[in-house]
This record gives C-alpha cells, structure tokens and sequence, in this order.
C-alpha cells in the first residue's frame, strides 16, 4: 500500500479557495480502481492547513493516478500554498486494527496466583 499525503496553508481567508480546487478530485478518486480512501481534513490546531490523504493498494494504481488530469489540480493546490507544502509518499507494508491494543492490554494484564 502507498499513502500519499499533501499538506498545504492556505493564506488567511483563503481557505475556502484551496478547498474549492480539491473537493471535486476527492469523489472521482475515490472511485479509481486501486484507490482505498481520498480525505481531505483541516488541522484542528490551525484552521488554514489542509491535509489530503489518499491511499492506493499499488504504486502501479498511484502512478496511473498522478500521470492523470488530477496531477494538475494537486499541482495548482500546491503553487497556492502560502507556505511550502508537505508531500510524503509513504510505502506501508502491513496494516493492522484495534488487535494491536487487544495484544499489548493481554500482555500487560497480571499473572493471577503466581508468586
């Protein structure tokens, strides 16, 4: 699996511009075969970031994806930041759930009647 995140801010009152250019790509993408999720989130913390997130189930399905007509939309986004985006592509071996928290609570639960 391939994450690819895209951190942009925006200048002040200009939010609902960059919001603008990315809400139409998020429900196209969503659909393209290998696509498992497309967000968009405002940082909680700062009311200008915006962070885009979408994950692809191959770098093959990612790669059909940025040399598509949304490459020069997520380009757009980023010449209108007004600071440098961030751009991470982050390659994800294994996924896992609510297990993980499961396991490290039994590991961690006392031994009853050992002494």
């Amino acid at each position: 699996m391939v994450v690819f995140t895209m951190r942009v801010v925006t200048a002040p009152g200009h939010r609902n511009v960059l919001v603008s250019l990315i809400e139409p790509l998020l429900a196209p993408t969503r659909v393209e075969p290998g696509c498992e999720c497309c967000r968009l989130y405002v940082d909680a913390d700062d009311a200008t970031a915006l962070t885009l997130v979408e994950e692809w189930s191959t770098p093959a399905a990612l790669d059909r994806h940025l040399l598509s007509d949304a490459r020069k939309l997520l380009i757009a986004v980023m010449e209108l930041s007004a600071l440098a985006p961030v751009v991470r592509f982050d390659t994800i071996e294994r996924r896992e759930g609510i297990e993980v928290i499961e396991r490290a609570l039994q590991q961690n639960q006392p031994t009853v009647g050992v002494h």
